[in-house]
């Protein structure tokens, strides 16, 4: 982890100078009444009440009353076909869906490894007695765990076909993904899943911690403390030491629009070329989603050379490694380094600023058509203000408007 020191200047970007690190009811029978009453012969006077008096005012209340009747919506009596169509419909709907979720997880509960209580995968293997047990642990048994009869090694061809029709939660279900997958896509998912545990974003191999999104940012402050944090959406990254032979990285933070950002820089040695190489990249303490959010720009620029790179930032799940594997970042050999570097320190304006995706942009212009320009702008201002703490946000979204 590279040691910093930061310096102020007379311009509106921070800098900051890092130093190399080491290599890394019922209705039928009312009905059924009524109708017997009038075949008996009834006069229809027999089921009504006495008409109401007229004292002037009463027609006129009563006509009111009677339209204020009419558009009052049927909510106490009802048809009996009406009933039959609206009532026991649904209530039959909801009845299955329960025994459906109920038989679901009766049948998710026979795929549980009595081992590691995860959800087996085909192959299944299963002993004598036909007791099962998932492919990570079989290795390690010496017999059934739960017969202790011989270590199971029957392949159970018709399960695995009741498996192809079963579809399974993901294993960071309990981290709040609420995904269900096929077996055959399980595995993929979880690889990449946003709610798997968060490695160290530090380069290299060195810190093995992992834990929560929220405790990525607690074990940085912690751990590695000698990592500087600039604020601000425009800085300046100074690395020092350049020269330095063999594998080197330089690290420091950047908060902004209410986030926190890893800069990284790595110097590589490459043995098929003979020379050695600088990566640049900027990842995000966050999710993927949240990244495609912002984009990040890296300039090195001096005596009327530049060299810029932009570039949405990538989430720590993906890595540094993964980016220069894939050549996403900034990349130069040494001799092009030299052009842009002073007494061997290399500086690296870095700024990064907030996309406008589409969907924002119709929002707003649905917005606008509903309650005006002006009270529009001032609802952005105070949303974002109040999201991002941050003023410069404002005249992007206002553009929009």
């Amino acid at each position: 982890v590279p040691s910093a020191a930061v310096s102020s200047s007379g311009s509106s970007s921070a800098t900051a100078l890092c130093g190399p690190n080491g290599a890394s009811s019922n209705n039928n029978s009312g009905e059924r009444s009524d109708r017997s009453g009038s075949r008996s012969g009834s006069p229809p006077s027999q089921f009504m009440g006495p008409a109401a008096p007229n004292h002037g005012v009463a027609a006129p209340h009563q006509k009111n009353l009677a339209r204020v009747q009419a558009t009052a919506p049927p909510v106490v009596t009802c048809s009996p076909s009406s009933l039959s169509t609206q009532s026991v419909a649904p209530q039959i709907a909801t009845i299955g869906a329960s025994e459906h979720t109920d038989s679901s997880a009766e049948v998710l509960s026979v795929f549980e490894c009595p081992v590691c209580l995860e959800y087996m995968l085909p192959p299944y293997l299963q002993c004598q007695a036909g007791h099962l047990v998932c492919g990570n642990c079989r290795p390690k048994l010496q017999c059934c765990p739960t017969c202790r009869g011989p270590t199971p090694s029957v392949r159970n061809l018709g399960l695995e076909k009741i498996a192809n029709t079963v579809r399974f939660p993901c294993k960071f279900a309990s981290s709040g993904c609420p995904l269900f997958f096929y077996h055959f896509d399980k595995v993929e998912h979880e690889e990449a899943c946003e709610c798997r545990p968060y490695s160290c974003p530090c380069p290299g191999a060195a810190c093995k911690w992992q834990g929560a999104l929220n405790d990525v940012m607690d074990h940085l402050k912690k751990v590695h403390k000698s990592i500087t944090t600039l604020q601000g959406e425009d800085i300046v990254f100074l690395a020092t030491d350049i020269n330095l032979p063999g594998a080197v990285d330089w690290v420091m933070m950047q908060s902004c629009f209410g986030y926190n950002f890893m800069l990284v820089l790595e110097k590589q040695e490459k043995f098929d070329h003979g020379q050695q190489v600088f990566y640049a990249v900027v990842q995000l303490i966050g999710a993927k989603k949240e990244a495609d959010n912002f984009m990040y720009r890296l300039e090195l620029s001096t005596h009327r050379r530049r060299l810029c790179w932009e570039a949405t930032p990538r989430s720590i799940h993906e890595g540094v490694a993964h980016a220069i594997q894939l050549s996403d970042c900034l990349a130069f050999d040494t001799p092009t380094a030299q052009l842009f570097a002073e007494n061997g320190n290399l500086g690296i304006n870095v700024t990064i600023s907030m996309q406008i995706v589409a969907a924002d942009v119709l929002q707003v212009y649905r917005l606008k058509k509903m309650i005006g320009r002006f009270q529009l702008h001032s609802i952005l201002v105070n949303t974002f203000e109040k999201r991002f703490d941050c003023g410069s946000v404002h005249i992007v979204i206002c553009s929009y408007v």
